[in-house]
């Protein structure tokens, strides 16, 4: 089955299968020699001008969310700051949860309390 010339206009179909072969073959190690010479270039890290840029470009964006960190006391500050939140939701999460099982408690309190005057009024009636 050959295909026409639009349906395969590489010319692929006059090759034979061993050629088609060989020519795969080739292109696999020559793109894997190029994706190794990218990943060597690229993989060596950032040069200092770009370490630099990328920093200023964090430090202003973080600036217009309202945190600085252009000086180590505005770090500081932010530390403790993000260390007071923590300590505030620990505590807040602590409460709840204490909270929460003093009210399943007194549910089960008031449950069990109707329960056993039920009952009581039910012996007390002579189990009517």
């Amino acid at each position: 089955m050959t295909a026409t010339p639009e349906e395969d206009p590489l010319g692929r179909g006059k090759f034979t299968l061993s050629k088609r072969v060989d020519l795969l073959e080739r292109d696999r190690a020559q793109q894997s020699r190029a994706l190794t010479e990218f990943v060597e270039k690229v993989g060596k890290g950032f040069t200092d001008q770009q370490l630099a840029q990328i920093r200023a470009a964090m430090r202003e964006e973080l600036a217009d969310a309202g945190l600085r960190l252009d000086g180590a006391e505005h770090q500081d500050e932010a530390r403790e700051d993000f260390r007071f939140l923590r300590r505030l939701r620990l505590t807040w999460d602590g409460s709840t949860r204490k909270v929460g099982t003093a009210v399943l408690t007194a549910l089960i309190g008031v449950a069990m309390i109707i329960f056993g005057s039920g009952f009581w009024q039910w012996i007390n009636s002579g189990g009517k």
